[in-house]
């Protein structure tokens, strides 16, 4: 298994400076607003990350530091498109 793969899940504890650290590790760049795989905003309680090797964002809802639920969502609209329980997030570049 990769030792970059990220595996996530609703009702986990998330430590969010962890999980920055864990990104910009993985390749993902910190962005304002997520366009595009491999980049990730935090704002407040809420964590967007475009996945590489995906067609769409996922925005993580946070509660304090538990997962409160996984959506997927337009990178334009900002418009969410579904709800998943769990997300295997591969490295942005090997």
């Amino acid at each position: 298994m990769d030792r970059f793969a990220l595996w996530i899940q609703v009702g986990q504890s998330l430590d969010l400076d962890d999980f920055r650290e864990r990104l910009d590790r993985a390749g993902y760049q910190a962005v304002s607003q997520v366009t595009e795989p491999g980049e990730f905003a935090v704002r407040g309680s809420i964590v967007d990350l475009f996945p590489a090797g995906t067609e769409q964002p996922i925005r993580i809802d946070l509660f304090d530091d538990e997962i409160d639920s996984l959506r997927y969502f337009d990178a334009e609209s900002q418009l969410t498109t579904g709800q998943v329980d769990e997300v295997r997030l591969l490295p942005a570049r090997e």
